[in-house]
């Protein structure tokens, strides 16, 4: 987080300064300082995106070339992705047809099920998860110049 505020800091500082050095010599007005505010935010929040992007594409080559040179990795990954996928679909398939056609109740799966889809998730691609949908999530519809 530090190295990202460090790395931003520069480019939003002079940016804003320049808007706000101008719009104090009275040089542009207060929609125009707001308008050159928001521009600088966009192209910082862009730049924030574009290296994530960027880390997230180098992390998923490394995935990729492990995968490619690794047998027991692929046996590993394949394991646990298929065991999973089984594991949900007897919970959505088979304990619905056990209950139906055998009568009674089957008691609640609890935490397995979200740990399922948690491991499935993790292994087919959690950081686009993480860095779409998390606390670090840019929403530039929010601050577009109106």
């Amino acid at each position: 987080m530090l190295a990202l505020v460090s790395a931003i800091a520069p480019l939003l500082i002079g940016k804003l300064g320049d808007a706000f050095i101008a719009y104090e010599k009275k040089q542009i007005s207060l929609a125009e300082l707001n308008a050159r505010v928001s521009q600088a935010l966009m192209e910082c929040f862009s730049e924030v995106m574009r290296s994530q992007s960027d880390a997230l594409a180098k992390t998923f080559a490394t995935f990729g070339d492990i995968m490619k040179n690794s047998r027991l990795v692929r046996i590993v990954w394949a394991t646990v992705v298929l065991s999973q996928c089984a594991v949900l679909v007897f919970q959505q398939v088979g304990v619905p047809a056990i209950v139906y056609f055998g009568g009674g109740e089957w008691p609640s799966a609890g935490a397995t099920i979200d740990w399922a889809y948690l491991l499935i998730v993790g292994l087919c691609g959690l950081g686009p998860v993480v860095l779409n949908a998390g606390p670090g999530k840019v929403n530039l519809d929010a601050v577009k110049p109106k």
